[in-house]
């Protein structure tokens, strides 16, 4: 992997987690405004991959070659599952409690690390699982345990897709083994966007209804230009000057941005036990992060 200056790199990542910390609402907003949020999904990807592929192939960075690996494509299918999963439950829950459970997918990389690598977790990183576990279940009961309650159901889906992204990082490591960064984020959204495909088909054919009004254009451009092209290839370079555990601490910025903005500008708001949830979810995140003693691939909480 190529050298790259400590500073230039420290602001690469971070301005890749404030373009990534604005996908969570940029989402939220933009599925107002459809009918049908796997076919929007899609098309966010659609955007991503042509301006992606365009760039890298400018660029001399990329070679269609690395789509002959099987891993390559099982990467494509964990992370179009994770999207599917998270922009479901955007339909029921918030933007901001959507954030933080989706990067508690630090924590889970730590548990599934345990595992299946038999990597030692540290005081730091169990205070941290343990503050996470504690962190989830404070959001999404916010005092009181509502099974029937759909943006409790939103919650587990967002979840869901968070663990999704844990198997979508562990397999990256293997890939980063041989690859550099941005070949394996090009394939992963090209991958991902074929892999769409199949639940698009299959819900066309079945009468989906995949109208949309044109504001949705607004979004699902943004998303596929800033949130997945331009922010995935500013954080592969990033990665090419500072370890995985610093470039994870910094995508904290994300949560942060992702708060604010969904707090800020789409009127969201959270209890006080989720907000004290929030607090425990951002110190577990911190926690295993700073605790984690072997280079790791950074989270990628991307929306």
């Amino acid at each position: 992997m190529a050298s790259r200056d400590k500073k230039n790199a420290i602001l690469l990542t971070a301005l890749a987690s404030l373009i990534w910390g604005s996908s969570f609402p940029g989402a939220k907003w933009g599925l107002g405004y459809v009918s049908n949020d796997v076919f929007f999904l899609w098309l966010r990807f659609l955007v991503a991959s042509a301006i992606t592929l365009s760039i890298v192939l400018y660029l001399r960075k990329f070679s269609f070659s690395i789509l002959k690996k099987p891993m390559v494509w099982l990467v494509g299918a964990v992370n179009s599952g994770a999207f599917i999963a998270q922009y479901v439950g955007l339909n029921y829950t918030t933007a901001s409690k959507t954030v933080l459970l989706v990067d508690i997918n630090v924590i889970a990389v730590a548990i599934v690390s345990y595992f299946a690598f038999k990597e030692r977790i540290g005081k730091m990183q169990a205070a941290g699982v343990a503050s996470g576990i504690l962190g989830i279940f404070m959001l999404t009961t916010e005092g009181g345990v509502s099974f029937s309650s759909s943006q409790f159901f939103g919650d587990v889906m967002v979840y869901v897709a968070g663990w999704g992204w844990v198997f979508f990082i562990v397999i990256n490591k293997k890939l980063l083994d041989v690859h550099n960064g941005i070949e394996v984020s090009t394939a992963a959204i090209t991958t991902s966007t074929i892999w769409l495909i199949l639940p698009v088909s299959y819900l066309y054919f079945t009468g989906a209804d995949f109208s949309m009004e044109p504001m949705a254009w607004v979004s699902i451009v943004y998303l596929g230009l800033f949130c997945t092209s331009i922010a995935m290839l500013l954080w592969a370079l990033g990665l090419e000057g500072v370890s995985a555990t610093a470039s994870a601490t910094i995508m904290l910025l994300e949560v942060i941005t992702a708060l604010l903005i969904s707090i800020g500008l789409l009127e969201e708001s959270l209890t006080l036990i989720a907000f004290i949830g929030a607090a425990f979810v951002m110190a577990a995140i911190y926690l295993v992060s700073a605790g984690e003693k072997e280079p790791e691939v950074p989270t990628l909480g991307y929306a």
